[in-house]
């Protein structure tokens, strides 16, 4: 047992805040709490997969959330996934697959925007640290820095531009010129000259490029030596 809930992994244990507290045995039964909000827990953190099928281990079992009341002392930290007039029930561990129930009657909300999202039963998906001394505890607003790159969804990459190519070019320039230029003879100037420069822009090759397309005669000998790596 860990200070966090049954069954929770040794190396997400976080320590009390209180360094001499020491932490105790649970603060009543699983058993004690409605059997609807104990199923609810469990099915909501029960790992499915895209089509809403429960994941298994590497054995075939179905892989099952947990859940359980809180500790004395205790110090649990992750988001609320239900939140009622009696009780408050927080997803715990890496791998959110363990339930903690707390009794509302013991929590004291931290901050005036907890309390607001708590009056108005926004509290769902909030993250918060909760803190006991004895069976007492305090609730503080909490940033998962671990998981936030996690949760956050990915932008999708910007669409790459399409190249223009000369014939999209020219056919783009003889539409402006039907609709702009209405003297015959000056649009059939105007396109012949822009065919031109069309044609040098997209057949010219940089000074760079013809060199290295050419070596010298002394490069080619290099070559036939080969290159030392």
């Amino acid at each position: 047992m860990n200070d966090r809930t049954a069954g929770t992994p040794a190396a997400d244990v976080k320590k009390s805040p209180a360094r001499n507290k020491v932490v105790g045995a649970f603060l009543g039964k699983i058993e004690d709490v409605p059997k609807e909000i104990r199923e609810y827990a469990v099915n909501k953190l029960n790992p499915k997969d895209a089509e809403g099928n429960r994941l298994r281990d590497g054995q075939g079992r179905e892989i099952s959330a947990s859940v359980s009341v809180a500790k004395e002392n205790g110090s649990y930290y992750g988001p609320v996934i239900l939140n009622n007039d009696k009780y408050l029930v927080q997803a715990v561990g890496k791998d959110r697959l363990y339930a903690v129930v707390h009794p509302k009657d013991g929590l004291d909300l931290q901050g005036s925007t907890l309390r607001m999202l708590d009056s108005k039963r926004q509290l769902n998906n909030t993250n918060v640290q909760i803190h006991y001394t004895g069976d007492k505890a305090k609730v503080y607003p909490y940033s998962d820095k671990n998981r936030e790159g996690a949760d956050k969804p990915k932008e999708a990459p910007a669409p790459a531009k399409e190249e223009l190519k000369p014939d999209a070019f020219l056919a783009q320039a003889a539409e402006y010129a039907k609709q702009n230029i209405k003297n015959a003879n000056q649009r059939e100037a105007f396109m012949k000259h822009l065919g031109n420069v069309t044609e040098q822009a997209f057949n010219k090759q940089p000074e760079t490029a013809r060199t290295q397309s050419n070596p010298a005669p002394v490069q080619a000998k290099q070559a036939d030596h080969g290159i030392e790596r």
